[in-house]
């Protein structure tokens, strides 16, 4: 830290126009402070007198320089201003009395300086161009994602092809990190929520005197539809997350580089157990999900005075086979869905600093958009088929 001493020292400008600069002009001094162009009138600075420097450096000649180059500016907007035609371009205050032993350090600033080339200033575009710009790259995530597909797919017909070289060893792991560790989360979700459900229809219909029928709205909106989906948006914002992130970390780090090297494949060697670890085991997760969700809804039966076995004596009257198969079925898609996107993200990050967190904030808002989809595309096919 420099002494407070060698601190930079300004003096006018004069009536001349003089302004007289003493100490020491390097970063530490921290010019900045008392070179505001904005402080001095347009046009009362016409010289820098130097002669009182001890010491400067490359910061320093950058901040004289940038002040003497803002000075111009002011000029010439003036001058605009006025209508005024100059004989030539602006010039700032002349620089006058810089001691022999600076000179170098100022020269060495004013030539890098003057041969960087000056910065574009950034293309406006208008919304139709953002807005292809947004379609081109949503269809190459598209694009993208239908190529992984194909090949995730090749990877897994060879596995079941030759059971021997899969890494069950690995899809076990997978399993036990990213669904076993996820129980408790989702089910506290899905007892909530089975408990909000009924106690927000409970209150609407003991107003007709049907509120046994609390048991049927809660047991099959659970288990057609809310725990399937509680359970996919949890895998999503839990494990396709994860998925991404370490994947991506592998990307920026050259690991995947070093696989391809070594001839081997990153969707079959890493995507596709985590891809099968997920595949088998969200029906499990959303069975206990689903058990959790009737639970909540249980509990707000038998704050009403209905006994523990009436809630599932009435579900079962009205639980169709369908109704359970049709919430399984979609798990399996989506915790395909999830994996699938959150390796895919993964692989196909980048190599900034950046790339993890864009990859991971990719994975989870496509996971969720793509669930949305999908059980919407779901709730038309089964009810067209009347299933």
């Amino acid at each position: 830290m420099e002494p407070k001493a060698s601190k930079l020292r300004r003096k006018g400008p004069d009536a001349a126009g003089v302004l007289r600069l003493e100490g020491r002009l390097t970063a530490f001094t921290a010019p900045s402070g008392l070179l505001k162009p904005r402080a001095f009138p347009t046009g009362r600075v016409k010289e820098v007198d130097l002669s009182g420097l001890t010491h400067l450096d490359l910061n320093g000649a950058a901040w004289l320089y940038a002040f003497r180059a803002a000075l111009a500016a002011r000029g010439a907007a003036r001058a605009a201003s006025r209508k005024a035609r100059p004989a030539g371009p602006p010039a700032g205050p002349r620089l006058t009395g810089l001691p022999e032993a600076l000179i170098p350090v100022w020269k060495l600033a004013e030539d890098t300086f003057a041969s960087s080339p000056a910065a574009a200033a950034p293309r406006e575009t208008g919304w139709v161009e953002r807005l292809g710009e947004g379609v081109a790259g949503a269809g190459a995530d598209l694009r993208d994602l239908a190529s992984f597909l194909g090949e995730t797919i090749v990877c897994a017909a060879g596995a079941l092809a030759r059971p021997w070289t899969a890494r069950w060893g690995q899809v076990s792991f997978q399993a036990e990190k990213s669904v076993v560790n996820a129980l408790p989360v989702t089910a506290l979700v899905a007892f909530l929520v089975g408990l909000i459900l009924a106690f927000q229809a409970a209150m609407q219909m003991q107003m007709f005197g049907v509120d046994i029928f609390v048991a049927d709205l809660v047991g099959i909106s659970v288990i057609r539809e809310l725990g399937t989906l509680l359970t996919a948006i949890v895998l999503a914002g839990r494990s396709g997350s994860a998925f991404s992130s370490e994947l991506a970390s592998m990307k920026t780090n050259q690991e995947i580089d070093a696989i391809l090297t070594m001839g081997l494949s990153p969707a079959r060697d890493l995507a596709l157990p985590r891809i099968l670890a997920l595949t088998l085991t969200a029906p499990l997760l959303t069975v206990l999900a689903d058990f959790a969700g009737l639970l909540g809804g249980n509990v707000v039966m038998m704050t009403m005075g209905y006994p523990f076995m009436i809630f599932w004596d009435e579900l079962s009257h009205h639980l169709d086979v369908s109704d359970i198969a049709t919430g399984l079925f979609k798990s399996v898609v989506f915790g395909f869905t999830v994996a699938l996107i959150g390796c895919q993200r993964g692989l196909y990050a980048g190599d900034s600093p950046s790339a993890v967190g864009e990859a991971t904030t990719s994975g989870v808002v496509t996971n969720i958009i793509a669930i949305a989809v999908l059980d919407s595309l779901f709730a038309v096919l089964f009810y067209a088929l009347s299933w």
